[in-house]
């Protein structure tokens, strides 16, 4: 049941045997008024008020929330985001792919902890997370913030289904409106460049993206067994993440690709000069380990920067490249997407729609002569007087 208890004074018999008020050892110090309730695990739980009607109010208020199932525990909210952070949520994330943990921990260290990281949970605000998404977006792209925040909107969820804050702060909060990046290929020439330009080791990689579409954890996570150069095919099966061979995200991913011959010459060459990997991996690092992407970063942004090519071009736009080159030889936009290894033809079309030919006569009389021939002949005749 809830209750208030008076800190400051006790109720005591007299000697007459009467109730009388007599002061506690902690008359006049801190707060007076106790406020008790009995939480879901059936111990009671307090909290100290300077006025009566405030402990009366809380206690109250923290029954009814017991008996409605939303119950929470206010000491548990007084935890810190980088404490639940570190200690309760980020360990649970089980279920993330390695990429996406590594993600999740460079959010956390670089964007969240330092801004958020010293409050207390039950402290946190809609207001605190409008200010925010202010602060993140004066330094990072829009399509960035977004990935930021659903790692903060995801933590503080998951502190509301623990019990540790009522309610999820995060929600209702407007982002940056991220502007739609169009695909514009690399010119031929500036391809050329970029495998003539990056680090020699890395030079096969650049092949891979431009000649079969690869990305870039694909074209690192290639294996000698995946390569049948009889059937002049590559198999794409597995991806180099965090330094390790792992499965493909999606079932789509999974593809047979054929292979020009350049490509595969350039497959020959690499082999020829340099060992195979653990795994049989084709591109290693110079310790003959998979390849980190840090580490494989740094060798492209300085081969975009050696050829011409604007700060953040990106490996994925090899696949751009490559994708436009099918769209030229006039390939059905559902064999482009078996090749990208798109989900869905749809993610290939919002991509790639506008590099396929716009020719608003195209099919102009299709119609006309699919009635025409359905006609009888003497209809025909008729029309054509």
């Amino acid at each position: 049941m809830a209750r208030v208890k008076d800190l400051w004074f006790k109720t005591v018999k007299d000697a007459d045997g009467k109730p009388a008020k007599v002061q506690t050892a902690r008359h006049g110090r801190g707060k007076r008024w106790l406020a008790c309730w009995t939480g879901p695990d059936g111990k009671e739980a307090t909290k100290a008020f300077e006025r009566k009607a405030d402990a009366d109010r809380h206690s109250t208020a923290m029954e009814a929330d017991r008996h409605r199932g939303t119950y929470v525990d206010p000491k548990q909210g007084q935890q810190r985001l980088r404490e639940y952070g570190e200690e309760k949520w980020f360990p649970s994330q089980v279920h993330l792919r390695p990429s996406s943990v590594e993600l999740y921990g460079q959010h956390l260290r670089t964007h969240i902890y330092p801004r958020l990281g010293e409050r207390r949970m039950a402290t946190l605000t809609r207001s605190d997370m409008k200010a925010f998404v202010a602060a993140v977006s004066s330094v990072l792209m829009p399509s960035t913030v977004g990935t930021v925040y659903a790692v903060l909107r995801s933590l503080m969820q998951s502190a509301v289904d623990d019990g540790v804050i009522p309610v999820n702060p995060c929600s209702r909060v407007p982002l940056p409106r991220a502007e739609s990046r169009v695909a514009e290929p690399l010119p031929v020439s500036k391809v050329l460049a970029l495998t003539e330009a990056i680090t020699p080791r890395y030079r096969l990689a650049v092949w891979l993206g431009a000649g079969l579409g690869l990305r870039e954890g694909e074209a690192l996570g290639l294996t000698v067994s995946r390569v049948d150069f009889l059937r002049r095919k590559v198999y794409v099966r597995q991806q180099v993440q965090g330094g390790q061979l792992v499965e493909l995200k999606t079932k789509a991913s999974k593809r047979n690709l054929p292979a020009d011959d350049l490509v595969l010459a350039e497959i020959t060459a690499h082999m020829q000069k340099w060992e195979t990997g653990p795994h049989e991996l084709i591109t290693t690092n110079r310790c003959g380990r998979p390849v980190q992407r840090s580490s494989f970063w740094t060798c492209w942004s300085e081969a975009v920067k050696a050829v011409g090519l604007p700060k953040g071009t990106r490996f994925h736009d090899l696949r751009h490249f490559y994708a436009s080159s099918l769209i030229r030889a006039n390939l059905n936009p559902k064999v482009i997407q078996s090749r990208l290894g798109h989900a869905t033809i749809a993610e290939t079309m919002d991509t790639y729609g506008h590099l396929f030919p716009d020719d608003e006569d195209l099919g102009r009389g299709a119609i006309e002569s699919m009635i025409i021939s359905a006609q009888p002949e003497q209809e025909r005749n008729r029309a054509a007087r």
